[in-house]
């Protein structure tokens, strides 16, 4: 609900996640009953909240670092994200054994008790920024493709974009917005396959050397693994949600392992296909032929409804059971015309990502 306090649904950005399941009855001290969530239900749900606009990005960064290189910086980075996730239920147990009296169900809760409130507040800051930078990076790729596409101005793209996403944000349910969550992600599954073989259909000879290594760009590749594989904030909901909490770990490892493996795969065969023609993101390598236009367009679409989605955490950080309507609508309004105002100014989608994953995903 938009209208939370913000502790224990901040980081929930996953409409299938039961935000019912992130709240913890005070009787069990933050320890709280199983969810309702089954395994396979838990998988999908990491899928969705870990797949997104980095992986597009992920060709050109091997580009940058060399496919190889790229492939051992996103395994290790990859590996040592997910080592500090399993830390956090772990570091939650300990902390409510120490502290019974609290309840602590968030990323939030758990900076409140190490370093205090200011502690909480600025993990609910990084938190907020970087779901802004998520929903900003979508407008760079739908302005991107889109002008592409049909060579309309990215001004004109981004200001069209700002009307009905002022009517979407402000839905005061997550609940509200599964209907868009849902057509969101079966646009982005066709078009992400849709990619892939779009990149075996490019697969031609040509002279570009396909680099195994180019230490320049290893910074680069790193910033967009962290910005791809970011969800620290969501590992506790997520656990909560299972109906079987001992088995959340390793449901984490060979989830998020798959994935990372399809990362190479994605990162690889684009720069295989492309060559140091490579651009951020992907689609706009694809020409302007009839399934390009598609996939482009399929994205755009499923991005475009995920926008307001990534905004929902904003809106349980920054608002109080005392925000009036009209403050509600003026500070959601007033976020959706700044994401889009720096969409504008910020027109480079791959150093755009790698900025955020480089500063605000690598300090949460």
């Amino acid at each position: 609900d938009g209208d939370g306090d913000g502790d224990g649904d901040a980081e929930l950005v996953n409409p299938l996640v039961d935000p019912a399941c992130s709240h913890v009855d005070q009787e069990h001290h933050g320890a709280g009953p199983p969810g309702s969530a089954s395994n396979p239900q838990v998988i999908v749900n990491i899928i969705i909240s870990f797949v997104g606009a980095g992986l597009l990005a992920m060709p050109d960064a091997f580009c940058q670092s060399g496919w190889l290189l790229g492939t051992v910086a996103l395994l290790l980075v990859s590996a040592f994200n997910v080592y500090a996730m399993l830390c956090l239920p772990e570091v939650q147990k300990l902390l409510q054994q120490r502290f019974p009296d609290e309840t602590i169900v968030s990323y939030g809760d758990l900076g409140r008790v190490v370093l205090g409130k200011k502690g909480e507040q600025v993990i609910f800051v990084c938190l907020g920024i970087s779901q802004a930078g998520f929903a900003t990076a979508y407008i760079i790729f739908i302005s991107a493709n889109l002008q592409s596409i049909y060579g309309w101005d990215r001004f004109a793209i981004c200001v069209s974009c700002v009307p009905v996403l002022l009517g979407l944000v402000q839905f005061r349910e997550l609940s509200s917005l599964s209907p868009f969550s849902m057509l969101a992600n079966a646009a982005n599954f066709c078009a992400l396959s849709a990619v892939l073989f779009q990149d075996y259909e490019n697969y031609t000879p040509h002279n570009d050397t396909i680099h195994k290594a180019k230490p320049e760009g290893i910074l680069h590749v790193i910033a967009i693994t962290i910005y791809s594989m970011e969800g620290v904030g969501l590992v506790l909901s997520l656990k909560s949600s299972c109906k079987r909490p001992q088995d959340f770990s390793f449901l984490l490892i060979a989830t998020l392992s798959t994935i990372s493996l399809f990362m190479v795969v994605f990162g690889s065969a684009g720069y295989w296909a492309f060559g140091n023609a490579t651009m951020a993101p992907i689609t706009l390598n694809m020409g302007s032929h009839l399934s390009a236009t598609f996939v482009k367009c399929a994205l755009s679409l499923g991005l475009y409804l995920t926008f307001p989605i990534m905004m929902f955490p904003i809106w349980n950080i920054i608002e109080t059971p005392t925000t009036n309507r009209t403050s509600r609508v003026l500070l959601r309004s007033s976020t959706v015309i700044c994401s889009c105002v720096v969409a504008y100014l910020v027109p480079n989608f791959g150093k755009f990502l790698a900025l955020v994953g480089s500063s605000i995903c690598t300090l949460l």
